[in-house]
């Protein structure tokens, strides 16, 4: 069942169950799956990472989280990280329970 929040007075649903799914989701993905969605990881990552209340340092650092995302949506830039290792942090940082 979804439940509400706010932020900055709008109102938001948040559907758990849903997250749950699109984690799996991602999981279940190949390197390759996971590659081609990359926009839906990121904004997936973006939301859980401010419900999670993951430290900015986690997420947006040189080696966060949402900055290795953002580095594999350019060829030119994908070649500074390794999918693999992004994939690891993601499954484990947000893992929905």
């Amino acid at each position: 069942m979804p439940k509400k929040y706010k932020d900055n007075n709008k109102e938001f649903h948040l559907d758990v169950d849903m997250l749950k799914e699109q984690y799996l989701d991602f999981f279940y993905m190949t390197d390759e799956e996971f590659q081609e969605n990359i926009y839906d990881a990121l904004h997936f990552a973006c939301y859980v990472c401010f419900l999670k209340n993951i430290p900015t340092k986690d997420i947006l650092s040189d080696e966060g989280l949402i900055h290795s995302l953002v580095h594999l949506l350019k060829k030119n830039t994908r070649k500074f990280v390794e999918i693999k290792q992004i994939r690891k942090k993601f499954n484990e940082m947000l893992i929905i329970t």
